[in-house]
């Protein structure tokens, strides 16, 4: 459970600005999918995509200027079954609203 907004990117969309020298990755289960995180600080950046191997999926926290409170709503998958092993179809467990908060400045 990594907690994180992920966005799609083409690979040849995707440039690091700064730190790439600071990214370790991993791969885990089919091995299919690489995983990019912070050395340091342990934070996900971004993965090469299982179910399409010309993505990314990017982490929106780490996009300057983006934040994963800029989405109303956010669909969350039921991260039991990827759809590469549920016959292409993606499992929903709900959906996160983000609400804000009437701030009476």
């Amino acid at each position: 459970m990594r907690g994180a907004l992920a966005v799609s990117a083409k690979l040849d969309g995707l440039h690091v600005v700064r730190g790439a020298d600071m990214l370790t990755s991993y791969r885990f289960n089919t091995g299919a999918a690489e995983h990019f995180f912070c050395s340091q600080c342990g934070i996900y950046t971004h993965h090469q995509r299982r179910s399409n191997a010309n993505e990314y999926g990017v982490n929106v926290a780490c996009l300057e200027g983006m934040s994963p409170f800029d989405f109303d709503e956010v669909p969350v998958l039921d991260g039991e079954k990827h759809p590469s092993d549920n016959g292409g179809r993606t499992r929903m467990a709900g959906v996160l609203r983000f609400v804000r908060a009437g701030n009476d400045d």
